[in-house]
């Protein structure tokens, strides 16, 4: 039957509250650059749980939660979806979380272009058991829209709980951790993992960190936020992927770029949409530096040997 003018009413009025409130933490009203991140600061961070934290990801509406495919494709067949746990509000691993809800998954989407040797397409959709009430603690992220541009050189924020050096576990009570990092080129991404394989950078990714390393992420961080402000909004420009290794020096972490997949994530989420804004940014989104004229890469690690972020 048709839906009554009060339902409809209802309906537009919560959708464009949704809206209203994505992007703009209570209480993140500094400029941050710290290792611990203080409570609320990056509020649509969420932790995935089997047994233990294993990946992060990010609350995109009251009910959805985005992450990378490769994070529940790990999963165990019997621990996924029925043992995946989402906490939101969550400040430390071990101890005390006063801000804290937990959700169970009932519903896991994967891309169906997922491509999990080269992880091209790596982003999935997890649909919480019941929604979720907004806090100062609790709020969703907005989400670059499909024609965003990201320069390079551009000043973005990773959060997560992963470890802080290869096999070296965050140390108790592990706190939520922020890092700075820049956004890379697409050319000189391409250049910089060209020893390694010469095509896994994709239109469909984006790469942050450091030229000079030992500032990013790693084993843990993977479906977490990569994130850059704009005006009042804090937006999603990325999902954390892979790196080889963590935070080696000209090799940039890859994240999915959450631009190219705005039809994608609207087409798979019923009833209210997540909040879409176009990143415009100053500058060029990449460097053209085809001669790949920047130091070239040694290293003997190889991706397709686990040197991943989960």
């Amino acid at each position: 039957g048709r839906a009554s003018p009060k339902l409809l009413s209802t309906a537009l009025i919560r959708f464009v509250c949704f809206f209203s409130v994505c992007g703009q933490p209570a209480l993140n009203t500094r400029i941050v650059g710290g290792e611990d991140a203080p409570p609320g600061s990056w509020p649509w961070q969420v932790s995935l749980h089997d047994y233990n934290h294993f990946c992060g990801g990010s609350l995109i509406t009251d009910q959805w939660v985005l992450t990378a495919a490769h994070c529940p494709s790990y999963c165990r067949p019997h621990v996924c979806p029925a043992y995946l746990t989402v906490y939101l509000g969550r400040e430390v691993q071990s101890g005390s979380n006063p801000n804290e809800v937990s959700r169970t998954v009932s519903r896991i989407i994967i891309h169906p272009d997922y491509n999990s040797p080269v992880f091209n397409n790596d982003i999935a959709l997890l649909k919480m058991s019941e929604p979720v009430k907004f806090t100062s603690y609790i709020s969703p992220i907005c989400l670059a829209a499909f024609n965003s541009t990201f320069h390079s050189g551009l000043d973005s924020w990773v959060t997560g709980w992963g470890n802080i050096g290869f096999e070296e576990p965050l140390p108790p009570p592990g706190n939520l951790s922020e890092v700075e990092v820049q956004v890379v080129g697409s050319s000189q991404c391409k250049c910089d993992y060209r020893a390694i394989n010469e095509d896994v950078i994709t239109d469909n990714m984006i790469c942050a960190g450091f030229r000079e390393g030992g500032k990013g992420t790693c084993q843990g961080d993977s479906g977490g936020p990569l994130v850059s402000k704009q005006g009042d909004r804090w937006i999603q420009a990325g999902i954390v992927s892979f790196a080889a290794g963590c935070s080696e020096p000209n090799l940039p972490t890859v994240y999915a770029r959450v631009s190219q997949f705005e039809n994608w994530i609207k087409s798979q989420i019923n009833g209210n949409q997540p909040g879409f804004l176009t990143y415009v940014s100053n500058g060029t989104e990449d460097v053209h530096n085809s001669s790949c004229e920047s130091p070239v890469v040694t290293s003997t690690i190889n991706i397709s040997e686990g040197q991943y972020l989960s």
